[in-house]
């Protein structure tokens, strides 16, 4: 496994399994994950990106348990945008095909990142086929502690969030400066950016399957400049 320190790496993993089943005894069993990024992403790094649960249906056979289990064994080597073929009965996409994907990758790309190295998760562990069935607020309330875990371990200088859930709630959580908002360049959707009060930039963009981030380079220059 590619770390510079195995043994700090083997710490990181076991605090968060640990907090995770501790936190999430009530969910440990529904289909759902922890990480959408690899494993190796539980180290420092610049950035956190967190949408608000993962999608899909709720008989897929992974449960947040089995991907503790992954974890620890440090079998979770995938990245869900990147390795990972999405999509419906109606409409199926490439690898790292589908618009999330593709936003998510041309923002890191954009800002000079290696998407692979950025630890992604969601504010909700829980899978569902829609927002309706995420459970917020009420799972988020569940799961922060093991954000909470995760953000110790990466101390990231950004926290970008796509839907307006996980940013109301992170800053609802940490607090922060007042939310400024600026155009988005999709109709009246705009996009937030607040300076929370453990120093991290909190960014927060639309939902990135329907907002084609990708297509307004100048969101994401507007983006580098204010985490930079």
């Amino acid at each position: 496994m590619a770390t510079n320190d195995p043994l700090l790496y083997e710490r990181n993993v076991a605090d968060v399994v640990r907090i995770a089943e501790e936190s999430l005894g009530t969910i440990l069993d529904k289909s759902g994950t922890i990480l959408y990024s690899s494993c190796e992403t539980l180290k420092p790094g610049k950035y956190y990106f967190l949408g608000l649960n993962p999608g899909g249906s709720d008989e897929n056979t992974e449960t947040i348990r089995s991907s503790l289990n992954q974890l620890e064994l440090g079998k979770s080597t995938k990245n869900a945008y990147l390795d990972e073929n999405w999509g419906s009965d109606s409409r199926s996409y490439d690898k790292a095909g589908h618009p999330l994907q593709m936003n998510f990758n041309c923002l890191f790309e954009a800002l000079g990142e290696d998407s692979r190295t950025v630890c992604a998760s969601n504010l909700i562990f829980k899978r569902s086929a829609d927002e309706g069935g995420a459970g917020y607020p009420e799972l988020a309330e569940l799961c922060w502690p093991v954000h909470k875990a995760i953000l110790e371990i990466v101390r990231p200088s950004a926290i970008i969030t796509f839907g307006k859930q996980p940013f109301d709630f992170i800053r609802g959580k940490i607090g922060g400066t007042d939310h400024e908002k600026y155009p988005s360049g999709h109709g009246k959707w705009t996009w937030c950016y607040s300076i929370l009060k453990t120093g991290e930039k909190l960014i927060g963009v639309p939902h990135l399957s329907l907002y084609a981030l990708r297509c307004h380079p100048e969101v994401i220059e507007k983006i580098g400049l204010l985490i930079a």
